[in-house]
């Protein structure tokens, strides 16, 4: 991260706070009644606690968005640490992965294969409103700590689970990763040019899209508990998560009888409108996505060239999806009159046209000032690496706060002291026990 980032991100303070007003402006609607000097909101999940039993990426960032909403979330690790502590790329010996996904949470290191272990985590399920696993169906079950088990310690439990592809089923207790739902549910496929080698997402958008369903459904969970009392149990699957992102796609091979392909992008270009995609300037590319005759129309007349709009390879929607590759380059060539992409993108926006620069992480941190003013970014206090920028919380709220404050556990079990003995009111003969019996591990407090 940049200096220049770190100049304008020189506190961590609660969005929408007086403080966070002077440093980093968030917009009228955000601030509207807020500025009320000292911070009063309350986080929107405050006093909710989560027990977190998971690892890598889906799992942790699912707990990632409960802590940044207020939740007091305890993970627990194996001795060894968690393996996203492992995961590249790494900064001065921490994992950026496992920094991303672990701020705000307390670590207890526990062997769940040590005998005592089972008894130790269904205490901790009592005092807790949410568990959140990710292993794979069945490991739970064989720690005996499965959802009934749970349910009998604590009867208001939620209980999460996120698999590759769920609880039941052919594939169930199959080893699944983001790119392997990616190829087994069409995004793969979907995502070159037809007759192409299939290409993936350059991130890891299965495991995202199933923390934040598996997120979505634990406060749905929380809402209901609070009107009937009644805990739940949660069955997210990463490949549920693929198809149902896929509705449109599915839907028109349903409704077609298998006839058609519905591409939203294909490559550089929309399969479903035109002109739609990545368009080549002097200085770099413009994104453009015109879906209506009318803008294209309007695109027509911002080009200086009225006739395209009645020829009638282009008059229609489906005539310009069938000629994409020709419109392709007519806009490329026009974009070679302007000498900065950016000269283009303000005449096509004054047309009332959507277009922006395509940018690379670079640019967008460093040049995107609505991230600044979106607090998309803050800094936070780190034991070792001292002052660290990290991806603050997307999720704003008017009456209560959600955000990034705290910085990621540094040693394996760092709080599993603080947890024994202040959460679980253990004394230091029964913690001296559990670490005897290689139970717990940690630092002594």
């Amino acid at each position: 991260m940049t200096e220049q980032w770190r100049k304008g991100y020189n506190l961590v303070c609660p969005r929408g706070s007086e403080l966070s007003d002077t440093i980093c402006a968030s917009g009228e609607e955000r601030d509207k009644g807020l500025k009320v000097g000292k911070e009063t909101r309350e986080r929107i999940l405050s006093g909710v606690r989560v027990l977190d039993i998971t690892d890598v990426v889906t799992g942790p960032l699912c707990t990632r968005y409960l802590a940044d909403c207020g939740c007091e979330v305890i993970a627990i690790e194996r001795p060894s640490g968690k393996a996203a502590r492992e995961l590249p790329y790494t900064h001065n010996g921490l994992s950026v992965e496992y920094i991303t996904n672990h701020c705000g949470k307390k670590s207890i290191a526990i062997d769940l294969k040590a005998k005592g272990a089972r008894e130790l985590v269904l205490e901790l399920a009592k005092v807790c409103d949410v568990v959140v696993e990710n292993f794979r169906p069945g490991v739970m079950t064989r720690f005996g700590l499965d959802y009934d088990s749970l349910k009998k310690a604590n009867p208001s439990i939620i209980m999460c689970s996120i698999t590759g592809y769920g609880q039941k089923g052919p594939y169930a207790k199959e080893m699944a990763l983001d790119v392997i739902i990616q190829a087994c549910r069409g995004i793969a496929y979907m995502m070159g040019e037809s007759g192409e080698r299939p290409r993936f997402v350059s991130f890891a958008v299965t495991d995202i899209l199933g923390a934040l369903n598996a997120f979505g459904a634990i406060c749905a969970s929380l809402y209901r508990r609070s009107v009937t009392g009644e805990g739940e149990y949660i069955d997210i699957a990463l490949a549920d998560c693929a198809v149902a992102v896929l509705g449109n796609q599915v839907e028109t091979h349903i409704f077609s009888g298998g006839k058609e392909e519905f591409r939203y992008m294909a490559g550089s270009f929309s399969g479903a409108v035109a002109p739609a995609g990545a368009f080549k300037g002097r200085d770099g590319y413009v994104a453009m996505f015109l879906i209506t005759d009318e803008e294209w129309k309007r695109l027509a007349e911002c080009m200086g060239r009225p006739e395209l709009a009645v020829e009638p390879r282009f008059k229609t929607v489906g005539g310009r999806v069938k000629h994409r590759e020709e419109l392709a380059g007519i806009l490329d060539t026009w974009l070679q009159g302007f000498e900065q992409v950016k000269d283009a993108v303000a005449l096509l926006q004054d047309h009332g046209l959507v277009a922006r620069p395509i940018l690379s992480l670079a640019q967008a941190l460093d040049e995107e000032q609505q991230i600044k003013d979106r607090e998309m970014l803050v800094n936070i206090e780190h034991p070792t690496l001292g002052t660290m920028t990290c991806v603050n919380t997307p999720l704003c709220f008017s009456n209560s706060r959600a955000g990034l404050e705290e910085p990621p556990p540094v040693a394996v079990g760092e709080h599993s002291e603080h947890i024994l003995r202040e959460i679980l009111s253990l004394d230091s003969g029964e913690i001296k026990k559990l670490r005897e019996s290689g139970v717990v591990f940690g630092p002594n407090g």
